[in-house]
């Protein structure tokens, strides 16, 4: 039985590398952080990250408001009541959201799947670590 559960994997591995995605996991992206003595943070992307940067990627998680008149959306690795926004997380859990067709209605804590550009934030303390940029729903 594992002999096959391999092969499902790598299967699924090279079909996602053919179309040209990276599926990142919530683990890859828990880079360490600092705090401002302004008490903002402080990213610190580390050298194995780079191979992801302005890359193609796919993540899942939960939609969560940033703000609902803007239609500006984050996505969570928890959902709304667990999440960093609720001071139950970490910065490192939440990805900003840039849509490349914005979409009419979004869905608080709906589990997706999103692909987009992985963009890594280190200059602008008022947004997130990263940002996914031409963000669009997958699969």
């Amino acid at each position: 039985m594992r002999k096959w559960a391999w092969v499902i994997v790598m299967a699924a591995g090279l079909q996602v590398t053919a179309w040209g995605q990276k599926v990142v996991s919530w683990d890859l992206l828990a880079v360490p952080y600092s705090t401002t003595p302004e008490g903002l943070y402080a990213p610190q992307f580390p050298s194995w990250l780079d191979s992801y940067k302005n890359q193609e990627v796919v993540l899942q998680g939960y939609l969560v408001p940033v703000d609902v008149a803007t239609k500006q959306y984050a996505l969570s690795r928890y959902a709304f009541s667990s999440c960093f926004f609720c001071g139950n997380a970490a910065p490192n859990t939440v990805v900003e959201l840039v849509f490349k067709d914005q979409p009419d209605h979004l869905v608080t804590d709906q589990f997706v799947v999103i692909k987009g550009i992985l963009v890594f934030n280190d200059k602008d303390p008022y947004r997130l670590f990263f940002i996914i940029q031409q963000a669009e729903f997958y699969g």
